[in-house]
């Protein structure tokens, strides 16, 4: 099933995503199972949701890809959430 995954980055900054995101969207616009990624700040930070078709393939691609270029200290926070439906133009 679909799943809607949202991570929150408390004290990441614009930068800190811009780096790692440079370094990761190669990977994550070719991986199977990927939908779309959206990113916005937050008061506490950078917010990240992804479309998937699973939660599973999320996670795989994330600690592949993407926690070993967090900074040192950085306690990403994930919430999965199950989609009914999702409409891709």
């Amino acid at each position: 099933m679909a799943a809607l995954v949202t991570i929150s980055n408390p004290g990441m900054t614009a930068e800190e995503y811009d780096q790692i995101a440079s370094q990761a969207s190669p990977s994550l616009t070719t991986s199977v199972g990927f939908q779309f990624h959206v990113t916005y700040t937050s008061a506490d930070g950078m917010v990240v949701m992804e479309v998937w078709d699973s939660a599973d393939q999320h996670t795989q691609w994330f600690e592949e890809n993407v926690r070993p270029r967090l900074p040192p200290g950085a306690e990403p926070v994930h919430e999965v959430t199950e989609l009914h439906n999702v409409l891709i133009p």
